[in-house]
């Protein structure tokens, strides 16, 4: 009976943990926020998650149609989790904010970029961009990968 009962404890001690990895929601408002003109970002309810774009002139324009960009250090998606809610300004400020603290920030490996550029409707010069993803993929400090075949960022108006 002891060495049952000692091997029913050291099992306890050493059986496996599947660590701390959460898998974010990825839960986004579709409303599209910038500052400037090429940083784009969604954030989620709460505001202590963001999905964030650097786009530059060659991804916002004034043509309309389909085109694609694949996910580089030049065209970067960045994820990020905070402390606490950040203000509507955080993004905006030359000299980012001590606070809220980043949490986690994840930099997209690979994948690609989709905008479908229109004119709104009943406009003449103001262009709707729909922007998506597909095969987009992160991977954690833990090398947890995180992969959406396909994810809608939203609808940037310009």
């Amino acid at each position: 009976m002891k060495k049952l009962i000692s091997l029913i404890i050291l099992t306890t001690f050493i059986s496996c943990n599947d660590g701390d990895f959460d898998v974010p929601a990825f839960e986004f408002s579709e409303t599209v926020s910038n500052c400037g003109e090429y940083l784009l970002y969604v954030t989620n309810a709460s505001k202590t998650e963001t999905l964030i774009l650097n786009f530059t002139n060659k991804q916002i324009s004034g043509t309309e149609g389909e085109k694609s960009f694949e996910i580089s250090s030049s065209l970067p998606v960045t994820y990020r989790i905070f402390e606490e809610a950040i203000g509507a300004d955080y993004f905006c400020q030359e000299i980012p904010p001590a606070t809220p603290k980043v949490v986690k920030e994840l930099t997209a490996e690979s994948g690609t970029i989709n905008v479908t550029t229109h004119l709104k409707e009943g406009k003449t010069d103001v262009y709707e961009y729909d922007i998506s993803f597909t095969n987009l993929l992160f991977f954690d400090k833990n090398d947890e990968r995180i992969f959406f075949e396909t994810l809608n960022f939203g609808t940037f108006t310009n």
